[in-house]
């Protein structure tokens, strides 16, 4: 193989590998992000197994879950009526405005913002309620 062609076949080579790394550095930051910013959030919601509920329900396995169905916690008759999963793009809506998704809800949040906090949030909730 001729110098140029080599060198340039290595330099691909060293991108293809170095994508990967740096994928996993963003989702990491995301993620770690999402966690400062879910700081907020655990005045009314735990994340690990076996911890109670508080003003919120416990959000540990809250991915692919049927909305108002964590065992011993009250749900409003507005979210069970609901018929939600949460999944990242309902998380995405909730997140955003939890009373236009569920008008009459009682959860007392006005929502986030910014489209790139919520998506760390969820980031976050994806690894954190495993």
């Amino acid at each position: 193989m001729k110098a140029p062609h080599r060198t340039m076949l290595l330099s691909l080579i060293a991108i293809l590998v170095a994508v990967p790394a740096f994928a996993n550095e963003a989702d990491a930051a995301l993620e770690k992000r999402g966690k400062l910013l879910f700081l907020q959030c655990r005045a009314c919601h735990e994340v690990a197994v076996g911890q109670p509920h508080k003003v919120g329900p416990n959000l540990h396995g809250v991915m692919g879950r049927e909305a108002a169905t964590a065992s011993g916690f009250a749900f409003s008759d507005a979210l069970k009526a609901a018929k939600l999963r949460w999944d990242v793009a309902t998380l995405e809506r909730w997140l955003e405005r939890p009373s236009a998704v569920v008008p009459g809800n009682v959860m007392a949040f006005a929502g986030v913002a910014s489209a790139a906090d919520r998506k760390a949030l969820i980031a976050y909730l994806e690894v954190a309620t495993k």
